[in-house]
């Protein structure tokens, strides 16, 4: 979800293209979206902050009209799933002393320690990975989400050296030290990569190829400098593309607090993925990976609700005291003050 002040610059703009004072330039607009997913990112905020980031706080909103979708098309075939996910996202399922909710048993995989249980989760959502490693299909529609990147680079991994078939090793060209740093946004300076595996985008190439942020591909050869690539899902699916080098120029901030540069595919091993780079996306199953809880608005909502339903989903939670390893209750974080707002006009 964008922020409020983007929009408000479309306004403007708008405004100022079309020599006019009336909304959007006179322009008709179509804005779609879900308060309870995730909201805008704002670093180092509070929650009230985040909210007056979003659009419900901007002087747009009570001049917008507001059409309300009321069935849950992913789901529509899993009543009870789907009033479970409404819960979640309004922040009512019921709540421990601990302000935790607790997930259906028949979703979770049973803790026993964190690699037994990890390669459970990887078993039962990528099974016989020697038999359909070869299916795009199968590849396609299945990820384990999971809050941080730490853990996506975990998850990718320990799946791409289960993988079958060659291994094919890319290096970016950095200084030593930098080799050792990866910004959000950016490749690896190792990028491990094998025949068949499933991989994203991480910034736009080419849009009229639809070689975009977020395109998810499968791997078929590779050059020195050359992927030969598969588009894998939407309307280009089975597009054969060939993906570049791309030089990467990281935002300075306070975690990497100097300018450097990076020449490396644009791209991100595909197995595991942020739960906030997956929103609307569409799985046919789905695991989360929760060695931490969900640290942010609608995060477990979006995370449940990429499934088409309950039986297609396991999630993994690690105790907060592991000798409690039967405790499948988690965190669920919903600003009930931006749902609130969000009704009004």
């Amino acid at each position: 979800m964008c922020k409020r002040h983007t929009i408000e610059t479309l306004d403007k703009m708008l405004q100022d293209i079309n020599d006019s004072e009336l909304l959007f330039g006179g322009k008709v607009i179509v804005f779609g979206g879900d308060f309870c997913q995730i909201l805008p990112v704002v670093l180092k905020t509070t929650g009230e902050e985040t909210i007056n980031a979003s659009l419900v706080n901007s002087y747009l909103w009570p001049m917008l009209e507001q059409i309300k979708l009321i069935e849950n098309m992913r789901a529509k075939f899993d009543y009870l799933f789907s009033q479970f996910l409404l819960r979640i996202g309004n922040g009512t399922e019921e709540t421990d002393a601990d302000e935790k909710i607790r997930l259906p048993a028949m979703m979770t995989i049973p803790y026993e320690d964190d690699e037994t249980s990890l390669n459970t989760l990887l078993n039962l959502v990528f099974p016989n990975l020697h038999n359909y490693f070869n299916s795009v299909n199968f590849m396609i529609n299945r990820a384990i989400l999971t809050p941080t990147n730490d853990y996506v680079d975990e998850i990718n991994n320990l799946l791409i050296h289960k993988f079958p078939e060659h291994t094919v090793k890319y290096y970016s060209f950095d200084e030593e030290f930098l080799n050792t740093l990866t910004p959000n946004g950016l490749p690896p300076h190792e990028l491990v990569l094998k025949p068949g595996c499933p991989i994203m985008l991480l910034r736009n190439i080419s849009p009229s190829e639809r070689l975009c942020n977020d395109t998810r591909l499968i791997c078929n050869r590779f050059e020195s400098n050359i992927i030969d690539a598969e588009i894998a899902t939407g309307h280009y699916r089975g597009k054969r593309v060939f993906l570049p080098r791309t030089l990467f120029l990281p935002i300075e901030n306070d975690k990497h607090p100097f300018p450097f540069k990076r020449t490396q595919f644009s791209i991100h091993l595909n197995f595991a993925l942020t739960i906030n780079k997956f929103q609307g996306q569409t799985l046919d199953y789905v695991g989360i990976y929760l060695p931490q809880p969900v640290f942010s608005h609608g995060q477990l909502y979006v995370a449940l609700s990429r499934a088409k339903n309950a039986n297609s989903i396991k999630v993994l939670i690690r105790p907060t005291n592991v000798e409690n390893s039967d405790d499948i209750s988690t965190k669920n974080i919903v600003y009930k003050e931006l749902l609130t707002l969000s009704t009004s006009s």
